[in-house]
């Protein structure tokens, strides 16, 4: 079974901290192989774009969906049997010790494109990934729970890959499957749902591959999720 690990931060991390997790990450990386499919860290929020449509009019904003000092870092994907095996190899993440870990199941299989495999490599070309996240929470229910919308979704991503613009995407399940990890001074600390107190969750994720943000953001205002929840569009940082 796939799972997102969404890495979230409290605001950005020490730069000493910072040091650390750079050192750590690519022997963690190379250990984990095989069950670790790749990850991505993204840029910072402040270079996100939200975009929503409502009576079929485009309305995009400069800025993150959630503004507040916490924010998605990146992600990795991973394959694991379930859930326990996740959150064990979740807890040796050098950035659980510094950061949190939300763990996200798909609700079906993800889709991963001709592109996943470069887009793991930091193999961009002339192109840049983007992250376009869908995003949900308060009283909108998640688009898992409307068959035609999942329909809808499917064709938009087969339709975005055949003009070489999908790089990998799927619908999450709900907030009540959301466990949130942290590693504090050796321990394992593990709460149920999501990261951000508000409420607010990735409900779906789709990795695009564009020439630049204002394309990756027409491509979301075709996304059928946007006619009824906001989708955040930023862009993943070079290595």
């Amino acid at each position: 079974m796939k799972y997102l690990n969404f890495v979230a931060a409290d605001g950005r991390p020490a730069r000493e901290d910072v040091a650390v997790m750079q050192r750590e990450i690519p022997g963690w990386e190379k250990e984990t192989q095989g069950v670790r499919l790749f990850g991505r860290a993204l840029d910072l929020p402040h270079t996100a774009r939200t975009v929503r449509v409502r009576d079929s009019r485009p309305l995009v904003t400069d800025g993150p969906f959630v503004e507040a000092k916490e924010f998605i870092a990146g992600f990795d994907l991973l394959e694991c049997a379930d859930l326990d095996e996740c959150i064990a190899l979740a807890a040796t993440a050098p950035v659980a010790r510094f950061m949190a870990v939300e763990i996200r199941p798909f609700a079906s299989e993800p889709r991963l494109d001709e592109k996943a495999a470069s887009f793991g490599r930091f193999e961009d070309g002339a192109a840049r990934p983007y992250a376009l996240a869908v995003w949900a929470g308060g009283t909108q229910a998640p688009p898992s729970l409307d068959q035609a919308v999942l329909a809808e979704g499917d064709a938009w991503r087969q339709e975005a890959a055949a003009r070489g613009l999908h790089i990998l995407g799927g619908t999450l399940e709900g907030a009540d499957t959301v466990t949130t990890l942290r590693v504090r001074e050796g321990k394992i600390l593990l709460a149920d749902g999501p990261f951000f107190t508000t409420g607010e969750y990735i409900a779906a994720i789709d990795v695009v591959s564009c020439a630049d943000q204002e394309q990756a953001v027409q491509l979301a205002t075709t996304h059928p999720a946007a006619r009824s929840h906001p989708i955040e569009v930023r862009p993943f940082e070079n290595e």
